[in-house]
């Protein structure tokens, strides 16, 4: 026996209509039905908001280790005088590796007879030479506390964008 959801006659099991007051008897199929879609869908959003969850906390500001040293350095009060010391050590790498993949790009013999290339070769090796030297001001300010942490992330993370992109 169903009863009827508005004036709580029993009525067969197979009955469509309220035998009492005609209203229309919703079947067990289309309110399991219903159930299952409604479960689906609140799953799907639950799945939907997990992801947007750990999109929002992975995708916070990424910066290289070295940089993240520097911060865990200034909050551990390391004198600015040592911490500017390993900015320039590691600036001075960073140089090397420039320096060494522009050799590497000009001495391929594709600049021989061809000026162009080379002349690309060099505005390459400049841009990133001077992408160098931004990092490490903007690097150097931080350690010397003329910036705070969050300024240093957020140029950072600009100065990340401006990031040349090379052949080499």
């Amino acid at each position: 026996m169903v009863k009827c959801r508005y004036c709580n006659t029993e009525n067969d099991e197979n009955s469509v209509i309220c035998q009492n007051c005609g209203e229309k008897i919703p079947s067990k199929k289309t309110s399991k039905g219903r159930n299952k879609v409604i479960l689906i869908l609140i799953g799907v959003f639950g799945f939907i908001v997990l992801l947007g969850a750990i999109f929002i906390v992975t995708s916070g500001p990424q910066v290289s280790k070295f940089d993240q040293s520097l911060i865990n350095s200034v909050k551990n009060d390391e004198s600015p005088e040592n911490i500017i010391i390993k900015i320039k050590e590691h600036s001075q790498i960073n140089r090397q590796g420039s320096k060494a993949g522009y050799d590497a790009i000009v001495s391929g013999g594709q600049s021989d007879n061809n000026p162009t290339f080379l002349e690309e070769a060099k505005k390459n090796y400049d841009n990133e030479l001077e992408y160098i030297q931004k990092i490490e001001n903007l690097q150097i300010s931080f350690a010397k506390r003329e910036i705070n942490e969050e300024t240093f992330i957020k140029e950072l993370i600009l100065l990340y964008e401006e990031q040349p992109e090379l052949d080499y």
